[in-house]
This record gives C-alpha cells, structure tokens and sequence, in this order.
C-alpha cells in the first residue's frame, strides 16, 4: 500500500531503517540517506520554498513509493524487480564495496529512472512542464547529496579522499556516478513519458532500464585502476553495519548547492529583500574589526581531508599558532557593488593579525546570483607573515539562506563544506561570525566603524 503523505513516507523509511539494523542488512545506508532527504524536503513545505506544495508532496510520495516496491521485492525474493535495482540489491552483501559505492548503487536507478517516472506520474502530458522550477528545486537538495556524504563519512572511511584520484571532479563524477547527468536524464525521461499511456510508459523504462544496469555494474566494477584504489578505501573503512547506518541518518538536513546553470531570475523588487542581497549589501557593507579564533576539532579529520600536503601544514601551523597566542585581530571591509554583474558584486577585503604578525589576507569578489540566493566566491589569499611564499586563488560557490544569517560554502582549498551562522546584533552594529565544518571551527565577533 503506497504512503499518503510525506509524513507516512518517513515512517516507511523508518521502518526500513530498523529492519535493516535487526538483519545486518546495508538496505539501511541508502535508506538513511534517502530520509534526510525527505526530511530536508519535508522541512521547506510551507515556507514558500515550492511553488506548489500540494503538488511537490505528491511527488515525493510517488518517487518513494517506488523505492518501497523493490526493497518489499527484495525482502520477498521477487525475481521481479527491475534489472538496475536487482544490480543494487544483488551487491549487499558484497563485501568488498565500499560504503560510498552501496549509495550509489541505490541513488543511480532512483534518481535517473524512478524520479522521472514519478515527475510523469505527478504531471501527466503537458502538465509535466508546470513542474519543472519545482523539479529543479529537489534536485539542488539531491545536489548535495555526495558531497554531504563524503564529508560526514571520513571517522568511518578515512581513506575516502582517494576517491578523487578516481574522479573527474569530486561530488559530480565519482566511480563513473555523475549527479548533474543523472539529474538532468530524469528530466528527459519525464518529458518522454508525461504524454504516452501506461503500457507505453513501461517499455520505455524497461529499456532504460538496462543502460542503467549497466551503469550499476560500473559503480561496482570501475577498472583496474579504479578498483584498485576502492580496495584500499575498503581496507580500513568501519565495518559495523549498524553504527554505519546511525552516522549516515545523525547528520543535519541537507542544504541544497547552488546550481550553476540555475536560470531563476528574481524581479528587481523581490530581487532586493533576497538573503544574498540583504547580507551583502545591508547588514555587511562597511568597515569591521574584532577577534577572531580558529581551531582544529577533529586533526585526524583534517588529515585526512581532500586538501593539499602544504594547506594542511598551514592549517595545522595556524591552529597550533592560535592554539598557543589566543585570539587574533581580524579586519574586514565589505564595499558593495549593485550595479555590477548580473545582480551585483561585493568585495571583501580581509586580514587576520596578532599585532604585527600576520596570519592570513584575502581579497575576495563576492558575485551575487539573480535568484537570490546563490553567490561565487573569487578569492585570492595569502598566508603567513611571508605571504608572497604561499599565495592560492580559489573560485568556489556559496548559498545563502536564512535572510543572510546562514550561508554554505564549499571552498575547494579546504576540500571540504562549511557552514557559517551569523548573529546581528539589534541595532546591526555587531556581527558574531561561526564558521564550522567537521574538523574545524572559525568563530569571528566584529563591530563596525
């Protein structure tokens, strides 16, 4: 019996995770991730985030229920299941995947066949464009999907960075898995079935189907080259199947990445109340100074973290400096930019100082996205009193919510996500900044001149 709401679709999830605790079965690692899914989508019902919520939840409801047929296939022994889901399935036991490549098997036929086949069932024939901005909106919360999991898997894999020797780019195409192709093939096969009849729906899917077992059969069996770094990562990774499935379901609601191609366009008065718009050019404009504090909290983390050997020693230099002096200085000034751009630019001029001693410059552009929440950091940094020795250039994107006072990064020279929270104060003449991920925290309290 197919769930009613999203509510009963995570209780189905639910049950399947405590099922899969009570059998040892790794059904449970996607299962988890598939519910923090829900739960994030859950989360933005009602908050004008869809611009159809009515519709979204019956979305939602048909792609899970999808995934309930076969793990109810599964757990039946139904020679029955569809050829990509039987690759799936077929491999939980194999001991020798690693844990990411178990995600991926699920995430591979659930996101390129059943969510295009759910968006037609949702949309039928020509209503199946209606649903397109809404579509584009799961698909950001589903963008963060690897890169959340990469992150949040290293005490479990600490070997897990390897896999960006076997990737063209980390979070788009790791063991031969790309996220935006995989995403952007649902939306082909939802505009393909939205107009034909069921019988019809169903031969194409069929067919698709056997691409995508193949496309499985890959995940498990990426090449030599590939299969010999997966053993590696294997090697050390935890193997407890329950404290494994815990570490994938205890992490925070997934924030959605900023979509490059994002064609969202804000009008120019809804443009001006948007939370990049707000933060950059209302609250952070100006001249600020005040403390700042960096700290490792996790050093095997960081070790082990997708960053180069000369950022980790500078890392490892500056929280071991900070460690032992206390509390640097920090000053900022943030000019806005509006007319520059598509939705404007602000710069940001930054150092971080103990007296003379410096421990970190930055000058950043922040480009500021038409749809309000989307921002590209351009920055150039330098770092230590002999700056001109250690100099990066880092283009990475960013995400703004929160009507400014939350944003995501992902900066690629720190290989990893961080969140920032910031607190203003009533009268915006204060801002406490904290910069966090899972092996570092950078805590800022600035006042304005």
């Amino acid at each position: 019996m197919n769930p009613a709401s999203i509510d009963e679709v995570i209780e189905k999830l639910e049950s399947i995770l405590q099922w899969s605790k009570e059998h040892s079965s790794r059904v449970g690692y996607f299962a988890s991730l598939y519910l923090r899914v829900t739960q994030t989508i859950k989360s933005k019902l009602g908050t004008g985030y869809f611009d159809n919520d009515e519709r979204l939840e019956k979305l939602d409801i048909h792609f899970a229920a999808r995934y309930f047929e076969v793990v109810e296939q599964f757990q039946n022994n139904d020679p029955a299941m569809p050829k990509a889901w039987a690759v799936a399935f077929n491999a939980i036991t194999n001991n020798e995947l690693i844990i990411v490549q178990h995600l991926l098997l699920g995430m591979n036929p659930h996101i390129n066949i059943d969510l295009g086949v759910a968006a037609a069932e949702t949309s039928p024939g020509v209503a199946i464009h209606d649903l397109h901005d809404d579509f584009q909106k799961v698909n950001n919360i589903l963008a963060s999907i690897i890169p959340t999991v990469l992150s949040e898997l290293s005490e479990l894999s600490p070997l897990l960075y390897l896999l960006e020797d076997i990737a063209e780019k980390e979070e788009e195409a790791i063991i031969n898995f790309s996220m935006k192709v995989a995403r952007d093939f649902a939306w082909k096969l939802a505009i393909e079935l939205a107009p034909l009849t069921l019988p019809n729906q169903q031969i194409i899917i069929e067919q698709k189907n056997t691409g995508i077992a193949q496309l499985s059969e890959k995940i498990i069996d990426p090449g030599f080259m590939g299969a010999s770094v997966l053993k590696i990562i294997n090697s050390v990774e935890v193997k407890n199947v329950t404290q494994i499935i815990d570490t994938l379901n205890a992490g925070n609601e997934l924030l959605e990445l900023m979509e490059q191609g994002q064609d969202v366009i804000l009008d120019p008065q809804a443009l001006k109340k948007a939370p990049n718009q707000v933060y950059y050019f209302q609250i952070a404009k100006g001249e600020w100074t005040g403390d700042f504090n960096f700290k490792i909290k996790s050093w095997s983390k960081m070790f082990g973290a997708s960053i180069s050997f000369k950022n980790k020693m500078l890392l490892t230099m500056m929280g071991l400096f900070q460690k032992i002096i206390g509390n640097a200085s920090i000053k900022s000034i943030i000019t806005p930019l509006p007319n520059e751009g598509k939705a404007g630019v602000a710069k940001n001029d930054f150092r971080i100082h103990k007296g003379w001693f410096t421990l970190f410059v930055s000058k950043e552009d922040y480009h500021l996205s038409p749809n309000g929440k989307a921002v590209v950091v351009d920055a150039h940094v330098r770092f230590g009193p002999f700056s001109f020795l250690f100099k990066e250039h880092d283009v990475y994107p960013a995400v703004i919510y929160d009507n400014g006072f939350k944003a995501l990064y992902h900066i690629d020279l720190l290989g990893t996500q961080f969140i920032g929270n910031y607190t203003v104060r009533s009268d915006q003449k204060q801002v406490h900044s904290i910069l966090e991920n899972d092996w570092a925290k950078a805590e800022e309290i600035l006042n304005i001149h």
